[in-house]
């Protein structure tokens, strides 16, 4: 099968599932091939002191993801942080006890996302798929158009 969906249409098909974004998101948006998410820091409970400083300083981080290639079930992410229009991938570092917490709360395996040096993101979307979407295997992920394009089968 093949999905086209906007991101809108992603987060709206993710909350029905069961897995909204969390309220740290407060946009999410696509053009061409990347997805452009904002986050309002102030709205974390539990920030690292690093990422309390950060937040104070700069409380709006905006990324874009690309997906840099996907061989199933796992995508790698390019993710370019900035806040405050200043280059931050020094923060990305810092969400990864927070998003492993995050996993682990939605009984999820928190190595289902691993965040490596220079903004790469490896993702096994098997893993993240199974609470929402279970028997799903999917076989390619793009962000094509402005669209998430997924090749699966059921």
């Amino acid at each position: 099968m093949l999905i086209r969906l906007t991101p809108a249409e992603a987060v709206a098909l993710a909350a029905m599932g069961g897995a909204a974004l969390p309220p740290v998101i407060t946009s999410v948006t696509a053009d061409d091939d990347t997805i452009r998410v904002t986050a309002d820091l102030r709205r974390l409970d539990d920030l690292p002191g690093a990422l309390k400083l950060a937040a104070r300083l700069a409380p709006v981080v905006r990324a874009d993801v690309r997906v840099l290639r996907f061989a199933a079930p796992t995508a790698t992410l390019g993710v370019d942080v900035n806040a405050s229009g200043l280059p931050a991938r020094r923060l990305l570092g810092l969400l990864s006890a927070p998003i492993a917490a995050a996993l682990r709360r939605k009984g999820l395996p928190p190595d289902a996302v691993t965040i490596e040096s220079d903004g790469v993101v490896v993702a096994d979307v098997a893993a993240l798929l199974v609470p929402v979407l279970p028997g799903l295997d999917v076989t390619r992920l793009a962000v094509e158009k402005g669209e998430l394009v997924v090749e699966a089968s059921a």
